[in-house]
């Protein structure tokens, strides 16, 4: 499996990151039935969306909004940082069988469940399994062996 912490450059750090929601969601299980396809949908995060769009994903991903349908959403990264706001989107998202993962701790706080973690030595992540059972998603012992931290 190639999740592991990774040396970083800026120009590098959001396609490193976009590769790493897209194992992430390799190594997820979420309730029946199963996907096809992952959909990936991103909450104010403009550069990781773009490295995204250059993934050879079949289903393109796309940025979201507070009034957006998040059921065509499976995996949902989030950019936004505002307390008010994220406290909005927990509302919005409970239960809902999606992987929610972000790069930024008040966010994480709030309601995620994958946090990247940005150091000068590269990327890890660390993961609270408690918000994703409540979620209904099961994420695959090999992921969590590479975490930084498990909650």
């Amino acid at each position: 499996m190639l999740i592991t912490t990774y040396p970083t450059r800026a120009a590098d750090e959001h396609a490193l990151k976009a590769n790493f929601l897209y194992r992430f969601a390799q190594f997820t299980d979420w309730p029946p039935p199963p996907k096809e396809q992952v959909r990936f949908c991103v909450v104010e995060h403009p550069e990781l969306l773009q490295a995204l769009q250059k993934l050879p994903l079949k289903i393109p991903p796309r940025a979201v909004q507070a009034n957006t349908d998040l059921s065509a959403c499976d995996v949902l990264m989030f950019g936004l940082r505002e307390r008010r706001a994220l406290q909005q989107w927990q509302h919005k998202v409970k239960g809902m069988p999606l992987l929610i993962v972000t790069d930024n701790s008040e966010a994480y706080r709030q309601l995620g469940m994958i946090q990247l973690l940005t150091s000068p030595d590269g990327i890890s992540f660390q993961v609270d399994l408690s918000r994703t059972s409540a979620h209904q998603l099961k994420l695959g012992s090999q992921l969590l062996k590479l975490a930084r931290q498990v909650d």
